[in-house]
């Protein structure tokens, strides 16, 4: 299975006045602008994923939007495991995901719990890549039947394929 991993692209901050409800916290205008490069760069380089799975907050819902408007990915579907906060979400990611027959996957969701399901899936104790906003690792799953196992890191069921960081369109770049 090829999975792609996407962290949702720059949203406000965190702010309890404006946002009250963390989940409907939107990207900024400068994080859709941004993602919209990274999408137009995938789309260019690696097929559509079968199916795209998202948080249904805010910001990693208009990412996989984004995702099907500029690269042409299919709807996004909700995904409330990809909600989930850090062994929780893993583990229901996991279990999820191994049932799942598509060939290709994407799951689009947030930060801790993508670099702690990323490293897990390489072998490693702890986050093996930096999930940056809007960042999007592509992983070629051996088994997806082994991601139910109970068993975690040193045994990896994945080896990463790429890694895009939406920072890299801007190098080289002057700022106006």
């Amino acid at each position: 299975m090829l999975l792609f991993v996407i962290r949702h692209a720059k949203a406000a901050e965190r702010d309890s006045h404006e946002w009250p409800d963390d989940s409907l916290r939107p990207l900024t205008k400068g994080g859709i602008r941004k993602f919209k490069r990274v999408a137009e760069r995938i789309r260019e380089i690696h097929q559509p994923p079968e199916i795209v799975l998202a948080s249904g907050y805010a910001r990693a819902w208009s990412t996989a939007r984004i995702l099907n408007k500029v690269a042409r990915w299919p709807d996004p579907i909700l995904c409330h495991s990809l909600e989930c906060d850090h062994d929780d979400g893993v583990e229901a990611t996991r279990a999820f995901l191994s049932m799942r027959t598509e060939e290709s996957i994407a799951i689009v969701g947030h930060e801790p719990m993508l670099s702690d399901f990323v490293g897990e899936l390489l072998g490693s104790a702890g986050p093996a890549i930096v999930m940056n906003k809007g960042a999007v690792a592509v992983l070629e799953v051996t088994d997806a039947k082994q991601l139910a196992t109970e068993e975690s890191f040193p045994r990896s069921v994945a080896s990463l394929v790429a890694l895009i960081d939406p920072s890299w369109f801007d190098s080289g770049r002057s700022k106006r």
